[in-house]
């Protein structure tokens, strides 16, 4: 830029500075004017529509469009329409990859531009074809250097864009693919998080029904003079309310994972009630890190801690003895291990768990081997009591 052509005088160093500054001071409002337009729209259509008439405003354009990239069909679709209607032809919705100037920026990620399209070889479109005396140009949105779409102006003029008109619709395309990428990811967080709380109610409302369902068979329990009768709806009822416990963690955590450690306290707070009569002395203790499991593996557990749990309380204490209870839960890697220890009576010398274990053991060991593809052992303690430990993996 030291002359303005062949013999020509120099152009003094305060006007070249004074352009480079007025360009500087375009580029900047053209953004702010941009950025603005994306932060204040509510919904992205209405977003691009105003970006869109900034940018034509700015570097006064006569029109402009804006392709968005359909992922579900690979093909360009249109976005956003401004200025002069005559220039747009409203038929072009859809752009194939490689298809005419936009469809060659979306593939190769290219800024092209043509002068007079309606005389260029790579202008396929019907509607770009009439245009004889415009310059057009087609800049990639770019989002992490990923193609969202094309920017596509118009100008008419026997001019192409310069350096410094391209170089500010590249910012300019850059700064709506940021932008649009933005609106995405907070609707996707909106929506996740409107997800989240469906789902926290829907756990609520089960735990909820579970609940119904285990108040009325207390009432059935309390009515029932049958021994037999009140035994196995004791039991139903303990089962029903360990199941409920999961989806209570479920409804007050934020993740879809269950706390195994804290459900086994809440299991165990429920059969001491259910079965310890309040002049029984007998402590429990859970301890273990938090262990996260999917809410299918934390059901199945809660039911097998329960029936674990049940079966000391009323086998290894039953003669009102006072005792400890002591659940324990470790993980290594994806095992994790959960031990049920008590100091009572003990298990009989002969006990096997095939020939001697009642239905509460059955179930649970049915539970450990099906839902939880793990095993586990009842036995003896050699300084009394007996330890049932169940391993599986997550």
């Amino acid at each position: 830029m030291s002359t303005s052509g062949p013999g020509s005088s120099p152009i003094p160093p305060d006007r070249i500075a004074s352009w480079q500054q007025a360009r500087r001071v375009q580029e900047l409002v053209a953004l702010h004017a941009v950025s603005t337009a994306m932060n204040q729209a509510p919904t992205e259509q209405e977003a691009l529509n105003q970006a869109l008439a900034r940018v034509l405003e700015v570097l006064q354009l006569d029109a402009g469009k804006i392709y968005l990239l359909n992922p579900q069909t690979g093909q360009l679709d249109l976005a956003a329409v401004q200025g002069n209607a005559q220039l747009i032809d409203p038929g072009e919705a859809t752009i194939a990859p490689g298809e005419c100037l936009c469809g060659m920026a979306i593939r190769d990620g290219n800024v092209l531009q043509s002068l007079a399209p309606g005389q260029d070889a790579r202008v396929a479109r019907a509607g770009c074809r009439q245009l004889t005396e415009h310059a057009c140009a087609v800049v990639p949105l770019l989002a992490k250097e990923r193609s969202l779409g094309v920017l596509h102006v118009l100008a008419q003029r026997k001019a192409p864009f310069n350096t410094a008109e391209i170089a500010l619709l590249r910012s300019l395309a850059a700064h709506i693919g940021i932008a649009v990428e933005n609106m995405r990811l907070r609707e996707e967080a909106r929506r996740a998080e409107a997800l989240q709380i469906l789902i926290q109610e829907m756990h609520h409302r089960i735990k909820n029904n579970l609940q119904t369902v285990a108040d009325l068979l207390s009432l059935e329990l309390s009515a029932s003079t049958s021994p037999e009768a009140r035994h196995s709806l004791r039991d139903s009822i303990g089962r029903i309310k360990s199941i409920a416990a999961v989806h209570q963690l479920l409804s007050l955590e934020h993740l879809r994972l269950t706390d195994i450690t804290e459900l086994a306290r809440q299991v165990c707070d429920i059969s001491l009630r259910q079965l310890t009569r309040p002049d029984r002395l007998i402590a429990a203790t859970v301890i273990g890190p938090p262990i996260y499991l999917p809410s299918k593996q934390a059901t199945a557990l809660a039911l097998v801690m329960n029936e674990l749990i049940s079966n000391a309380l009323e086998h290894a204490f039953e003669d009102g003895r006072p005792g400890h209870l002591l659940i324990s839960l470790e993980q290594d890697g994806p095992r994790v291990t959960v031990t049920v220890t008590d100091d009572g009576r003990g298990l009989p010398a002969d006990f096997d768990l095939d020939r001697n274990g009642g239905l509460g053991l059955q179930i649970a060991r049915t539970l450990v081997e099906k839902d939880l593809v793990g095993t586990l052992e009842i036995k003896r303690r050699p300084t009394g009591g007996s330890e049932a430990a169940l391993t599986f993996y997550r």
